[in-house]
């Protein structure tokens, strides 16, 4: 059974935390043996440029020694910080939760609402889709992974997406992974009838094409 790496970059010792989305690619793919490891010294994840810069050096130490026992690496934040780098640094197939979001969006529909917990679109969101991105929301009070389990950051989630779908959105996009933990897809169904690409899932569908 090939081995797949999931890289998380929010830090934490709560194992059922952390092995969230590992779970969710294992009952979708069951052929695949998951593994996931965090970054040492990153508690509130990836949310601006300062703690992209922290994170980035954490990335590629984490990554390398572990490569060696991989058969793919899947790095669970959808900035996809490192990605490039890593693609160039190491032999096993990489992927990134925000390019594996936005093809697979783009398979879904034409015009693209994004929402995420940064100010903008991370920039591979923009690189991928271009002039498909029809608009991007931050939910009002979500600035980071820990808001978007509460009830509040809940339901501002909800309204985003709901001004996208207004202002002509086919699709959503989620520009942040910890959404995934929440399951934005499920929580906003009763409120839109949009898909909703879940880039966790996309990044693991993205990678069983590759390792086959």
């Amino acid at each position: 059974m090939k081995r797949v790496g999931i890289l998380r970059v929010v830090t934490s010792e709560d194992r059922s935390f952390l092995e969230h989305h590992q779970r969710l690619l294992q009952r979708s793919h069951p052929s695949i043996a998951f593994e996931t490891r965090c970054l040492p010294h990153q508690p509130n994840g990836i949310h601006d440029a300062a703690t992209l810069a922290a994170a980035l050096p954490q990335i590629e130490a984490l990554a390398a020694p572990w490569s060696h026992t991989l058969a793919g690496l899947i790095v669970s934040c959808a900035a996809d910080p490192g990605v490039e780098t890593l693609k160039a640094l190491l032999s096993i197939p990489v992927v990134g939760a925000g390019e594996a979001c936005c093809l697979q969006a783009m398979a879904l529909g034409r015009h693209v609402g994004v929402i995420g917990i940064e100010a903008d679109a991370p920039p591979v969101f923009h690189h991928h889709l271009g002039q498909r991105l029809l608009g991007y929301r931050q939910p009002k009070g979500v600035s980071c992974t820990h808001d978007i389990h509460s009830e509040a950051g809940k339901r501002a989630i909800i309204d985003a997406i709901q001004e996208l779908e207004v202002q002509g959105a086919e699709v959503i996009a989620l520009a942040c992974t910890g959404m995934a933990t929440t399951d934005v897809a499920a929580l906003a169904a009763p409120y839109t009838s949009l898909p909703i690409v879940n880039p966790v899932l996309a990044a693991g569908n993205l990678m069983a094409q590759k390792i086959g």
